[in-house]
């Protein structure tokens, strides 16, 4: 198989909507979410270590990821062609285009989905098994000052209903509504099949290291 995706774990239930919708869907590689918690340069080490270990017989690697704080800066590709979307985060890939994402953000909104929140909750019941309900209350309090709302991305990848169950308590100790967007995944299927015009997406060739530059 000469193309291979790795995307970011949080993203795995719409990686896999948009593979399914492909008569040969490519290999697929998700990383570990927890990266999101490490410094910058450490998530960059774990990721150029997935990049090392692609096998000679890929020719083309799919990364399903923004820019995320400068993670991929400076990784190095080997054998194979690496093509990135232009984003700063995946937000704009779950939502189809960063005109959207600016339309949601109006409303200052903590974006979810399915993956997100799974990796959220843990963060957050680790902390309050940790920490306690008082300091966990004052931690996220500072963590989510400047948001008005909890906002789901309704990608068609996982249970909306669900998901809202599963963050129901944490909506009582916030004390923030939960909104609900439909995503679009148009942006994240053209990341796995093609084409891939310089505005969108950054391609850079077989032996050379990323050097982000802003359309």
């Amino acid at each position: 198989m000469d193309t291979v995706v790795i995307s970011c774990g949080t993203l795995e239930d719409e990686v896999r909507k948009v593979a399914a919708m492909l008569p040969a869907p490519p290999r697929l590689i998700f990383t570990e979410a927890a990266w999101h918690d490490k410094p910058t340069g450490q998530m960059r080490a774990a990721l150029q270590q997935e990049l090392d270990a692609v096998g000679p017989e890929v020719r083309r690697v799919l990364l399903a990821y923004g820019l995320c704080g400068g993670a991929i800066k400076d990784l190095i590709t080997h054998d194979f062609t690496l093509i990135i979307p232009r984003v700063d985060d995946c937000i704009p890939l779950l939502l189809g285009s960063r005109k959207r994402f600016a339309e949601a953000s109006s409303i200052p909104s903590f974006f979810l989905t399915a993956g997100w929140l799974k990796f959220s909750n843990t963060c957050y019941y680790d902390t309050l098994a940790r920490m306690g309900e008082r300091k966990t209350a004052i931690v996220y309090g500072m963590m989510l000052a400047n948001y008005k709302r909890f906002l789901f991305i309704d990608t068609g990848a996982y249970d909306l209903n669900q998901a809202r169950a599963d963050m129901a308590d944490r909506l009582l100790r916030h004390n923030l509504p939960a909104d609900s967007i439909e995503g679009e995944l148009t942006w994240l299927k053209q990341l796995v099949t093609g084409p891939w015009p310089p505005a969108e997406f950054l391609t850079v060739l077989p032996h050379s290291r990323i050097i982000w530059e802003e359309k």
